[in-house]
């Protein structure tokens, strides 16, 4: 049993290199379906008989004629039979092949992931026939290509977690791709949140996947509309406390370096308004805390500033003194 587990891996992993050296996704598709029809038609067997194992028949299966081109199904597997295939052939190929024999240990999981998602995706756009002047047609598929893709995890040793997790990262990707599109300007209305879940229907994804894929969006785009405003100067201090009183999370929305920029000009301005009063709650504690800047680093700037406008200051009334301008020094 060793020599033929040694074998039928070399022959899986000759099938996997064809497919990954396959010039486009519907030829590394063939390839895999030809991995997959030699699993349940030699090696399912060969297991069985040297197990002295009679073969369980397979459940009939109900082909529409009218919506499967037989001759497009089964062209991949013309090495193993020349004709096209009869129902007992057809029969086998959707049965459950053997899992003995896999290539868990052969391919690392990320490897494995990306040959199941490259079957995946062939069968839900199908076959791509290029046509004179580039144009490519999809071939439409019905759901028996699923049932080859099971098999195929089968063959990879892949477990029931590991594939869902292929088909989730595969819709999620799609519904991000479409979400991006609806939510371009950042703004979630009733529309567009309909609109988004007839697209997470279309997908098949989780509730709770597509709304982290629409937070992800929204608070991105709006990141990016709220630091060119802060850059600007179309955002102070209180405009920043409605943002945080609409729990919007300002460590993700804008960078440290903007959050200190602004409190800096915060305070330059309360140094500048000439009333006077310098209220010490609300520029040490209150102001740092509303912009998420560490209170030690928010007292060194403020006596950073504080120094420069006392330094300027002398320098200015010195200058006013050597003009005689004592009103000025006043």
């Amino acid at each position: 049993m060793h020599t033929i587990r040694y074998w039928v891996r070399r022959v899986f992993m000759t099938y996997i290199q064809r497919s990954k050296g396959a010039g486009n996704r519907t030829e590394a598709a063939r390839e895999l379906k030809k991995m997959i029809a030699f699993n349940t038609l030699v090696v399912t067997e060969l297991i069985s008989d040297i197990k002295g194992e009679p073969v369980a028949p397979a459940e009939p299966i109900d082909v529409d004629s009218k919506q499967v081109d037989e001759e497009d199904e089964w062209e991949s597997l013309q090495t193993l039979r020349k004709t096209r295939p009869s129902k007992e052939l057809e029969a086998k190929l959707t049965k459950p092949g053997q899992t003995e024999i896999t290539l868990k240990d052969d391919l690392p999981e990320r490897d494995r992931a990306e040959i199941y998602r490259t079957y995946l995706l062939f069968c839900i756009t199908g076959e791509v026939t290029t046509v004179p002047f580039g144009a490519q047609i999809a071939t439409k598929k019905d759901n028996s290509e699923f049932l080859l893709l099971n098999q195929l995890g089968g063959i990879l040793g892949m477990t029931g977690k590991e594939m869902v997790e292929v088909h989730r990262n595969f819709a999620e990707q799609a519904f991000m791709k479409q979400a991006e599109v609806i939510l371009a300007d950042g703004q979630l209305t009733k529309a567009r949140i309909e609109q988004l879940n007839e697209v997470q229907r279309q997908v098949g994804l989780p509730a709770e996947y597509a709304q982290k894929v629409i937070k992800n969006i929204t608070t991105t785009k709006m990141a990016a509309a709220i630091e060119t405003a802060v850059s600007k100067g179309r955002i102070g201090i209180q405009q920043v406390r409605e943002l945080k009183e609409a729990n919007i999370d300002l460590d993700s929305v804008i960078s440290e370096r903007l959050r200190e920029s602004l409190f800096r000009k915060t305070v330059e301005e309360i140094f500048s308004s000439g009333t006077g009063v310098f209220d010490e709650a609300e520029v040490y504690e209150k102001i740092p805390s509303d912009l998420s800047i560490d209170a030690d680093k928010a007292k060194g700037v403020i006596k950073e500033l504080a120094k420069t406008r006392l330094s300027n200051s002398l320098v200015q009334a010195v200058a006013l003194l050597r003009q005689r301008n004592r009103d000025g020094v006043v």
